[in-house]
């Protein structure tokens, strides 16, 4: 049965740790329609002023600096100029998605589109000197995120604005987008508590900054920028959603339904459902998510592999009902006689209030979870769950273990380049800010090197060429793809996950099957791929 319990929430932000109040950690790239492509080299009015780089170049040979190999680039491995590049540009015959007929020009201020595909998106927002990205967040801390921020400390949330600047500054100091420098505009989305801001901050992306590309916090800002036709990193990833407007085209953490088929796998060939009684546990849908049909979804998958709930919770978005929704769910969990405790969310701050209260109704369960609940599966969130609980805690990661990775440490050793000394490099904000722009840049470095010229076109060309080589820290390689002008080829990010579990003791997860990683388990944890060839060898230049 499905039952409606008021719960803890954390405001609507979405899919990210609530108390960073930050934007959503997935990539994506929508395409709408078929829109002729349109140079605008006038966006200088904007809103909300743009993070820019304000410092000199820093000298080589010193961190920072191309080159220099200590959090100096982005983290780009061996062998990363694009596939199906040669000399910087591509040069390939057909109309599919993804040929290229001809190339443009050097930039993407005349010539652009020249003989590539038209995905239907707009192209503003770039010149040969600049290129304007935006994003949107809770600026003006809508809602229950300062309170979330004084309950958990700067340490663990961060500041979004230091985090971005550390970010974009780094960018610009090791080459920009190919000379280009790269601008951030910044929107106030109130993180789904103040709704009035929300398409405010969308139409000041799109239509009042112009930005190239745009970052945006919750859905009713993502469904916004896809009907202007603007590239978006990030945005809806369920499958009735995908269909109704369109799929991601870049998706940096893992798809919906890709994720529960493995998570159904874990229950069945790993952690024995069958022989156990199983609770799920998820929030009601708002601008984080539509939860009850990614309930549907997991559901089914579940019934797919021979395995289904007893009971299903819902809870609210309500902090000051906090205390009182974690009682009355784990009264009923426990009556249930619940011995596992699925756990669905877009992130993981309200299952502290929900450990806290199994402990102290002595209800031990077994938790599991995935990494879809963004930061779920890092060592910050695994910290701050009631410890007697988490150490019976079991997951799906797609996290590398520690001394396993060439790129590992690099997000917080730029931001520490920036901000040194200030507690806040291993933040959420500084992880969420890390992987968002090294990895748009990256993107759009790729489109240039492999087209000559930055459009929404090239820019999906980039994206295509990001296969298992590009890292911007420790986690199995990423694969990106594209919506082709028919349809989607793959709407993936991390292509495979692996087991973690918690350990209470040295306040980490352990990974006890690495190097082992399924896209799916099999029988017997059959199907498992050691993927440590595609990392080994390999250093950030």
């Amino acid at each position: 049965m499905t039952g409606r319990l008021e719960f803890v929430g954390v405001n609507r932000a979405q899919r990210w740790l609530a108390i960073v109040v930050a934007s959503l950690l997935v990539t994506s790239v929508a395409s709408v329609g078929q829109v002729q492509h349109a140079i605008d080299v006038s966006a200088s009015k904007r809103r909300g002023g743009p993070v820019v780089d304000k410092s000199a170049a820093t000298p080589p040979g010193q961190p920072g600096a191309p080159g220099s190999g200590a959090g100096g680039t982005a983290v780009t491995l061996a062998g990363q100029a694009a596939a199906g590049s040669a000399g910087g540009k591509a040069s390939v015959t057909g109309g599919k998605p993804g040929a290229i007929k001809g190339t443009g020009t050097a930039d993407g201020t005349s010539g652009a589109g020249a003989g590539l595909p038209d995905f239907g998106l707009k192209t503003q927002g770039v010149t040969d000197k600049s290129v304007r990205i935006g994003v949107s967040y809770n600026v003006s801390g809508c809602g229950d995120a300062g309170a979330l921020q004084a309950m958990f400390g700067t340490a663990a949330s961060g500041d979004p604005k230091k985090a971005y600047d550390a970010f974009v500054h780094h960018v610009n100091d090791t080459g920009g987008i190919h000379g280009r420098r790269l601008v951030l505009d910044t929107a106030d989305d109130g993180g789904g508590a103040c709704p009035e801001k929300e398409l405010a901050a969308a139409r000041t992306m799109a239509d009042d900054d112009k930005d190239f590309l745009a970052i945006p916090g919750l859905y009713t800002e993502a469904d916004y920028l896809v009907s202007r036709h603007i590239p978006i990193f990030g945005g809806r990833d369920d499958p009735a959603s995908m269909a109704k407007i369109s799929p991601n085209g870049l998706m940096l953490t893992e798809p919906l339904d890709p994720t529960f088929q493995a998570w159904a796998s874990l229950g069945a060939h790993y952690i024995d459902t069958a022989h156990h009684t199983a609770c799920l546990i998820h929030p009601s849908s708002d601008e984080s998510g539509d939860w009850n049909n990614y309930e549907k979804v997991l559901v089914q998958r579940m019934a797919d592999v021979g395995l289904k709930f007893r009971d299903t919770i819902v809870y609210q978005n309500d902090l000051s009902t906090a205390q009182q929704q974690s009682n009355t769910m784990v009264t009923r969990a426990k009556a249930d006689g619940c011995d596992q405790a699925w756990m669905l969310s877009g992130n993981p701050i309200a299952w502290v209030f929900i450990t806290q209260a199994a402990t102290q109704n002595l209800w031990f369960p077994q938790w599991t979870f995935t990494s879809y609940s963004v930061l779920a599966d890092s060592d910050l969130a695994g910290g701050l769950m009631d410890q007697r609980q988490w150490a019976n805690a079991i997951g799906l990661s797609s996290r590398v273990p520690a001394g396993q990775h060439p790129a590992e440490g690099h997000c917080a050793t730029v931001y520490q380049h920036y901000y040194p000394g200030d507690g806040e490099s291993g933040s959420a904000s500084t992880q969420i800010a890390c992987a968002q722009i090294l990895s748009v840049a990256e993107i759009m470095r790729r489109a240039v090197a492999r087209t000559g010229v930055l459009t929404s076109s090239s820019l999906l060309l980039g994206a295509d060429t990001v296969k298992g080589n590009f890292y911007y820290d420790a986690h199995v390689p990423i694969t990106w793809s594209f919506p082709g002008t028919a349809g989607p080829f793959k709407t993936k990010g991390f292509s495979h996950l692996t087991v973690v579990t918690w350990d209470s003791n040295a306040g980490k997860y352990q990974f006890p099957d690495y190097p082992k990683y399924w896209k799916v388990i099999g029988p017997g944890k059959s199907g498992s791929e050691d993927l440590r060839s595609q990392w080994a060898g390999y250093h950030p230049t």
